[in-house]
């Protein structure tokens, strides 16, 4: 594929909450592999506020490829998964009938054990913890499904690669999320590297 341009959509995970934007996944992956990524993520942002503003942050950046990853918003405000998969089910339409291939990001964990909010709330961080892995399997589920190309950025992070909180990756936990992304990339977009 020649130029490919990918627009990676989401919440704080995307974004990079925390992180100084030369630190974030999407930027590590954009050196990487030298070929234009371009961040959307906003912090906090379900996937009801990222399909509203699926237009003018991924369409308007006429993209080959976006990259979609949320729901961890949505499962700590109780919104059902079956709304969640909806909302990102309505993205991924958006993209075809535009043109753009979707490529579906499977969120990173919550390790709450650790940190000072499950030490504080342990049953509402576990069951927080396992909401986020159970929507995360049906995700799998949906992808599976819809024949949609994707990254399970959940695969080999380890608690020491998180920032206190449990929910948000460190530097090292991005550039970890980042060879997961470069792996899948590379075969997805069959790169030469």
């Amino acid at each position: 594929m020649s130029n490919p341009r990918i627009v990676c959509m989401g919440d704080s995970l995307t974004e990079g909450y925390m992180m100084d934007l030369s630190q974030r996944w999407s930027e590590w992956l954009k050196k990487s592999l030298g070929i234009e990524i371009i961040n959307s993520g906003i912090s906090g942002d379900t996937t009801g506020g990222m399909l509203s503003r699926f237009k003018p942050m991924v369409i308007d950046h006429e993209p080959s490829h976006v990259i979609i990853m949320g729901g961890t918003n949505d499962v700590s405000l109780n919104i059902p998964d079956e709304q969640i998969l909806a909302n990102i089910y309505a993205m991924t339409r958006q993209a075809k009938h535009y043109g753009i291939q979707s490529i579906i990001g499977i969120p990173t964990p919550y390790f709450y054990e650790d940190t000072p909010m499950g030490k504080s709330f342990f049953l509402e961080s576990q069951r927080l913890s396992e909401r986020i892995a159970g929507y995360s399997d049906k995700l799998r589920e949906f992808v599976k499904e819809d024949g949609q190309p994707v990254i399970d950025f959940s695969k080999g992070l380890t608690p020491d690669l998180f920032l206190e909180d449990g929910v948000h990756p460190s530097e090292k936990g991005h550039a970890a999320m980042a060879e997961t992304a470069q792996a899948a990339l590379v075969e997805i977009l069959k790169l030469n590297i």
